[in-house]
C-alpha cells in the first residue's frame, strides 16, 4: 500500500495578495511545522489576484524570508493572464496562459518569468501552470529553462515526464489522501470556516502531511502505459461529474433523492432513479 503524503500549495502568491490570509495560514502551519509550496507570480498582469494594497518591497522581503524559513518556491505562470482556450493536457479548465502557444512562445514567457524573480534572489526550479493547464510544449519549455518539479497530475504517486517530476494535486481542501497528492489553496479567497476547517483536520492527523523535500528526493515511476491510464480515468471521471452537476435533471434527482439519514437516502436515491431516464 502507498505510502500516505499530505502536501500544500498555496496558489496565486502576487503583491496586493490578502496579506492578512497568508499571516494566519502561516500561525496554523508553524504550529504543525508545515513548509508549503509558495506559487508566486512573478509579474501579475491579473487584476482578479490584487485584493489588497500592493506594496512590492514588503511583498518581495516576505516572500524570501519565507523561503529562508524552509517555504520552497514554484514560479506560478509569468504574468497570470490567460491567452488561449485549450484546456492541455489535464483538461482542468478551458484557457491557458501557456497550453495551445507555440514552443518558442512559451519559452520566452518563462524566461520572462524566471528573470523576474532572479531580481528578487529567487531562484526557482518548481512550475505551477495558472489554471492547471499546460501542454507538450510546456514540459519541453520547462526542461530547457531549468525547471525540474510539476506541481500537478492525478495519479496516487509521483511520476517522471519530459525529464520533470511531476507532484499529483488534485485536492481543494485537506483530506487523508490515497498516496501522495496535494491541496491547492487559493487563499484570496479564504473565510473564517476555511480555517477553521484546516486546523481541524491537523489536530485529528497531523502524521498525515509530507514534506516537498522528502516527496522529491523519494524517487518516482516513469510516465509509462499504467500512470497514463490512471490519469486518463481520474480525467474522465472528473468530467462526468462536471456534466452531471451541470444537468438539470441531475440536480432535481439529488434535491428530490437526498435525506439527512444515509440509510433513506439510499433508499431514495434507487426510488427516484427513473428520473433520470425521465420516467418521473
Amino acid at each position: 500500500m502507498s505510502e500516505k503524503r499530505l502536501l500544500f500549495r498555496l496558489d496565486d502568491i502576487a503583491p496586493g495578495m490578502v496579506r492578512t490570509n497568508l499571516d494566519r495560514l502561516k500561525t496554523i502551519f508553524d504550529k504543525y511545522d508545515i513548509k508549503p509550496l509558495l506559487g508566486v507570480v512573478p509579474d501579475n498582469k491579473d487584476p482578479g489576484l490584487v485584493k489588497d494594497e500592493k506594496d512590492e518591497e514588503n511583498f518581495w522581503k516576505n516572500i524570501k524570508k519565507l523561503e529562508e524559513e524552509g517555504w520552497p518556491i514554484a514560479m506560478h505562470g509569468s504574468e497570470h493572464v490567460y491567452c488561449t482556450e485549450d484546456s492541455g493536457l489535464l483538461r482542468a479548465n478551458p484557457f491557458s496562459e501557456f497550453a495551445g502557444l507555440s514552443f518558442e512562445a512559451q519559452k520566452e514567457k518563462l524566461v520572462k518569468g524566471r528573470n523576474a524573480l532572479e531580481k528578487h534572489d529567487i531562484k526557482p526550479v518548481y512550475f505551477m501552470a495558472p489554471g492547471h493547464t499546460f501542454d507538450e510544449n510546456t514540459l519541453k519549455a520547462l526542461h530547457e529553462t531549468g525547471f525540474t518539479y510539476v506541481t500537478d497530475g492525478y495519479t496516487a504517486e509521483p511520476y517522471r515526464r519530459e525529464d520533470l517530476l511531476f507532484i499529483p494535486c488534485t485536492l481543494g481542501e485537506a483530506q487523508t489522501p490515497k498516496g501522495t497528492d496535494t491541496v491547492c489553496i487559493h487563499l484570496n479567497n479564504w473565510k473564517d470556516e476555511d480555517f477553521e476547517r484546516l486546523e481541524d483536520f491537523l489536530k485529528d492527523d497531523p502524521n498525515v502531511c509530507g514534506t516537498w523535500t522528502g516527496v522529491v528526493n523519494n524517487g518516482a515511476s516513469d510516465y509509462g502505459k499504467k500512470t497514463a491510464k490512471e490519469e486518463k480515468r481520474y480525467i474522465r471521471i472528473r468530467d462526468m461529474k462536471r456534466r452531471s452537476a451541470e444537468s438539470e435533471v441531475m440536480q432535481r434527482y439529488m434535491r428530490k433523492s437526498y435525506s439527512d439519514n444515509k440509510a433513506i437516502k439510499l433508499i431514495k436515491r434507487v426510488f427516484y432513479l427513473p428520473m433520470l431516464l425521465g420516467k418521473k
